[in-house]
């Protein structure tokens, strides 16, 4: 059968192609997936549709939160039925075969089906694996409840990340220096939000935590510049998440940032979204299905609200649309979701 496929051909130059798909070769352990929806990631995805990745190869298949319905699967698969929507990590392509098995959680080939609710609309399960690389910026974090929190960024990571502080209690701050984030945040209860551009962003920080820094800064921006921003405004003995994922280049001195989080005692944290399995396993109790188990159910009561993150829905066709905008007009997309059924 005919299926269709986003690919980055080179930086600015993305297409939807069409190719031929044999649904009858499946393996004994794989599905055969009609997708519903996927989600833009627009770190991973805009980094090589503007080739701000240094050294990034083409062509590029993108995008790995998809929605979609099992038409047909193997002898083996007893996890899912057939008709039953699942989320798996599938690039942006209207039919897919996967395996049920998820494979070693310390490669980026990691593959899984996570069943869907019945209750949770399609929509609201694009942004379930999303939601999951937020709560990276939480998990391996130990967090008291009189901490202050900082969140560098409001985009969909920044977001959510903020929503899961917001419910331990702690004092949470979010910072962008572009309005209608700012905006999106207050609208989902982040209760301190400040809208206040690059070079101004450390100053206020300090001004609004008496000049003694925060307890936790996070950087859900992936911006090297933002990161030296973070380390800045850290308290003696806090800690820096880096939850984004830094791909431009950026030259500056290191030493003053180094000197910091030295004599400050600071604590940094990288986390890349490997850090857990999708399963349980022997001595491990924090899992993605835990995780998007929970995400669900913040769903479900309205705690998350899945409406005001995502500000476009698209066809296919017009994703490079998308890029552009979450690229270039930030006061306009926060997160784009891809309809295959239009």
């Amino acid at each position: 059968m005919k299926t269709r496929t986003v690919i980055i051909k080179a930086p600015l130059s993305v297409e939807l192609i069409e190719e031929e798909r044999d649904e009858n070769s499946i393996r004994p352990d794989e599905c055969f997936i009609e997708s519903l929806i996927s989600m833009i990631s627009p770190g991973t995805e805009l980094s090589r549709a503007f080739g701000l990745k240094k050294g990034a190869s083409y062509p590029v298949r993108p995008g790995y939160c998809t929605v979609g319905v099992i038409l047909k699967k193997g002898s083996e698969v007893n996890s899912v039925e057939v008709g039953d929507r699942v989320l798996f990590m599938g690039p942006h392509a209207s039919h897919h075969i996967v395996s049920q098995k998820a494979i070693n959680p310390h490669s980026a080939e990691e593959e899984f089906f996570y069943k869907i609710h019945p209750d949770l609309s399609s929509k609201q399960a694009a942004v379930l694996l999303m939601g999951w690389i937020a709560m990276n910026g939480i998990l391996p974090v130990d967090v008291k409840l009189f901490d202050t929190v900082v969140i560098f960024g409001m985009g969909n990571l920044g977001l959510l990340l903020g929503i899961y502080y917001k419910t331990m209690g702690v004092r949470l701050i979010g910072i962008d220096p572009v309005k209608h984030r700012c905006e999106v945040a207050e609208s989902i209860g982040i209760p301190h939000v400040l809208h206040v551009q690059p070079q101004d962003q450390s100053e206020a920080i300090m001004k609004a935590t008496d000049h003694k820094g925060a307890d936790i800064v996070i950087d859900a921006t992936g911006l090297s510049s933002v990161i030296e921003t973070a380390v800045s405004v850290t308290a003696r003995y806090g800690t820096v998440v880096l939850l984004g994922s830094p791909r431009s280049d950026y030259v500056t001195n290191v030493t003053p940032m180094l000197n910091a989080i030295h004599m400050r005692n600071l604590k940094i944290i990288g986390t890349l979204n490997q850090l857990y399995p999708y399963d349980a396993t022997q001595g491990v109790r924090i899992t993605k299905r835990r995780g998007m188990d929970h995400i669900t159910t913040m769903m479900l009561n309205k705690t998350i609200d899945v409406d005001k993150l995502v500000s476009h829905v698209i066809k296919p066709q017009d994703i490079m649309s998308a890029y552009d905008g979450l690229m270039n007009h930030k006061e306009e997309y926060t997160s784009v979701l891809i309809d295959w059924t239009l």
